[in-house]
């Protein structure tokens, strides 16, 4: 059996796939499934994929609703002709594809210039590791293996700059974190995401990164 990938590989970003929901799947309340449903396309076929071809996920309509961050209704997928052309025939995307709840996604080119500011969309590891749930099961998982648990971790008060998504068993917390587009290829993880140490800022013109540069 040949092994998944796990950890980071890297993204060629040479080509781009836009994920985005009917008109009526946004009426329905559909369209956070959606998005859920293609991350999870993009976490399997970079688990599977070659370990130089993984895809970037962004969140360009990614924005701060009333106290907490919005996904949008917006995925845009990073990565290279073959790495999304291959992702689209995957049982997730074809599904949503079938079902009508998405628009006709073709596959396009790069069209960000290299010096643009551009986006990262990065996972705060250090924001899950004092939520309940991480809580809950660390105390749960010191008790099986029979260790101490050590220092008390503090649950902190949520912070509205970070989108939160559940993604199966995980729940991602992921940041936007603005820079200079500087060509790939890209580090990402098998998520799709960058690292707070190493931001892979992804060809990407965000909503909120243009208005940041309109008001300037």
């Amino acid at each position: 059996m040949t092994d998944l990938n796990a950890g980071q590989g890297r993204c060629q970003a040479t080509a781009r796939l836009l994920i985005k929901p009917v008109r009526a799947a946004i009426e329905l309340g559909a369209a956070q499934d959606v998005l859920v449903s293609a991350l999870r396309a993009v976490h399997h076929a970079n688990r599977h994929g070659s370990v130089e071809d993984f895809i970037a996920v962004a969140f360009p309509s990614m924005r701060l609703g009333r106290d907490t961050m919005l996904p949008g209704h917006e995925l845009e997928l990073i990565g290279s002709p073959a790495s999304l052309s291959a992702l689209v025939t995957l049982d997730g995307l074809m599904k949503l594809s079938r079902r009508g709840m998405i628009e006709t996604a073709d596959i396009g080119e790069i069209f960000v210039d290299v010096g643009t500011t551009a986006c990262a969309y990065v996972r705060d590891r250090s924001s899950e590791k004092h939520t309940p749930g991480w809580i809950r099961r660390n105390k749960a998982r010191a008790e099986r293996r029979g260790k101490p648990l050590g220092k008390d971790v503090a649950v902190k008060k949520h912070d509205p700059t970070l989108l939160t998504l559940r993604h199966g068993e995980a729940v991602l917390h992921i940041r936007e974190v603005r820079g200079v587009y500087g060509g790939g290829p890209l580090t990402v993880s098998t998520y799709g995401l960058s690292s707070a140490s190493a931001p892979a800022i992804l060809p990407v013109l965000s909503d909120a990164a243009g208005e940041a540069d309109d008001a300037a």
